[in-house]
């Protein structure tokens, strides 16, 4: 991953995904924005405690800096589901005073619409972005444990494929900053729920001290190979978000007093 600044808003995008012209992606940080401790102070999270003013302030000031229109932006009430959307259409008009939610109850958001911004928010799960440069469809997902669990990248994946065209063997992948192995400690229950569920799983579980670590991102690594994506073809960003409070998000090390910093992507015309 690299990082850019326009706006004084740094953000971050994927080597691999950023040599697609047709394509724009960006992950924002915790820096750049207005709101206060303890959501400063990007915080885009529409279910935090942060003011509504600073948030919308927040999405303005994200939205001048990647150059995108607010209106176009289509999110989702994430509820660590296993439930894909198709966008197939514009947005709603929304009220230019206030900034909402434009779904709810999906954890994958994919479109072939250009001019279409889908976006999901995060602090410690997973973002992941496909993109399948000949389809010319993208998706963005939301991966915490239980999502991970029931295979929601996987489960994108197959929807990319069945309802726009996309090919596994084609679809490029960007794994972004989530909580690592390092700090995500999971409980036997968790853990025993992941070795029923995966053949493997010890790949990416670890155990120190008498506790289990869970490694999501190469859990989701698994499941899109798995799924047929070249492995070639999955870039997967090394931060921790709880290693890096400073600079990102992290429900687990605030004890769940933050914010959230959030994944962008859409096509060009």
């Amino acid at each position: 991953m690299q990082k850019k600044t326009n706006n004084d808003i740094p953000f971050l995008v994927f080597n691999n995904l950023s040599q697609h012209p047709g394509l724009f992606h960006a992950i924002t940080t915790r820096a750049g924005g207005i709101s206060p401790a303890p959501f400063d102070s990007l915080n885009l999270g529409l279910n935090t405690e942060d003011t509504p003013e600073n948030i919308l302030r927040n999405h303005q000031m994200v939205s001048g800096a990647l150059a995108f229109n607010l209106q176009s932006l289509v999110s989702t009430k994430q509820v660590h589901g296993s439930r894909c959307l198709n966008v197939t259409g514009s947005p709603s008009p929304a009220d230019p005073g206030s900034v909402t939610y434009t779904h709810e109850g999906y954890d994958a958001l994919i479109t072939d619409r250009p001019g279409i911004v889908l976006t999901i928010r995060v602090a410690d799960c997973v973002p992941i972005l496909l993109y399948d440069p000949e389809a010319k469809v993208v998706a963005v997902v939301h991966a915490g444990w239980k999502g991970t669990l029931v295979g929601i990248a996987g489960i994108a994946v197959g929807q990319m494929c069945r309802a726009f065209g996309a090919q596994e063997a084609r679809i490029r992948a960007g794994i972004g900053p989530s909580i690592g192995p390092c700090c995500f400690e999971v409980g036997s229950e968790v853990a025993e729920l992941f070795h029923q569920a995966f053949t493997g799983s010890t790949n990416y579980m670890t155990r120190r001290a008498g506790s289990t670590y869970l490694d999501l991102k190469q859990a989701n690594h698994a499941q899109l190979v798995g799924s047929g994506l070249v492995p070639q073809h999955i870039e997967t960003g090394d931060f921790c978000t709880a290693c890096r409070s400073d600079v990102f998000f992290s429900h687990r090390r605030e004890q769940g007093k933050t914010g959230r910093f959030a994944l962008f992507a859409g096509l060009g015309s």
